[in-house]
């Protein structure tokens, strides 16, 4: 959502260029726009010119970016009119802007700002909805049977015994995994071993395999500040989401094994 009010600030900046664009040498671009204005009946088709297959391209380029723009923020901006929004844009291009340059900074300005204010409390209340509702989960979760709870908050629970090694935080560990949301809803999967160094991924994660032993299986269920966050990962992890794990542990590689390889 960031990236959305951030490329609305690029969408102003390049206005406010085109309002100071004017004179001599805007003229081409003037009468092109004009003679279609005027020209009610004008076709564009995949053989037509490549003047009028740019010339399109480049409207529909920028009609398509505030349309996004509207469906994605609409709760925070509303819709735009669209016949000012096609007045300003022939306006700016025949230098005849009927707002001043103060004017349509302070204006782009403010509109930059409530759109980044209404995203930041959008996204403060996902985050307050998501954290309460991995709290109300764990809570719940931590009364099922076989679920254990450590010091840190983090649960798990034992499906299957190992019999080889238990990981110390400079071991990489080979494992198979499979995450979801607490609602089940799956955002990764590894259904062969992969490698990852045990110090180098979420705490929830480095804790819990501390506690399991090669050819194990366990699930544990994170709590936010063991997993992403405030952050979130991705579209799929919100913030402050808990997650949930089923992890087999197929071996652990020791430094000196690595080094060995």
């Amino acid at each position: 959502m960031k990236k959305n009010y951030l490329a609305l600030s690029l969408l102003a900046a390049a206005t406010l260029m085109v309002t100071a664009c004017g004179g001599d040498d805007n003229k081409g671009a003037v009468a092109t726009a004009q003679a279609a204005t005027t020209n009610s009946a004008a076709t564009i088709s995949d053989q037509s010119s490549f003047e009028d297959k740019s010339s399109y391209a480049v409207g529909a380029s920028v009609g398509t970016y505030i349309a996004q723009i509207e469906s994605d923020q609409q709760d925070v901006l509303g819709k735009f009119n669209h016949d000012l929004v096609v007045k300003g844009f022939l306006d700016a291009l025949e230098d005849k802007v009927a707002l001043d340059d103060k004017v349509m900074q302070e204006t782009l300005l403010a509109l930059d700002t409530k759109l980044r204010e209404g995203i930041e409390q959008k996204q403060k209340e996902v985050a307050e909805k998501t954290l309460k509702e991995g709290n109300d989960f764990l809570a719940e979760n931590a009364k099922k049977d076989g679920v254990k709870t450590t010091g840190s908050g983090l649960q798990y629970k034992v499906l299957a015994e190992g019999k080889g090694k238990t990981p110390a935080i400079s071991d990489t560990v080979m494992v198979r995994y499979k995450g979801t949301t607490i609602d089940g809803e799956v955002f990764d999967e590894q259904k062969e071993p992969i490698a990852l160094p045990l110090a180098n991924i979420i705490p929830g994660w480095t804790e819990g395999l501390q506690l399991m032993k090669e050819g194990g299986k366990m699930m544990l269920y994170i709590p936010s500040d063991l997993a992403y966050g405030e952050m979130g990962a991705g579209d799929k992890i919100k913030p402050n989401s808990a997650l949930v794990f089923e992890i087999e542990l197929v071996e652990v590689v020791s430094p000196k094994e690595e080094q060995k390889k």
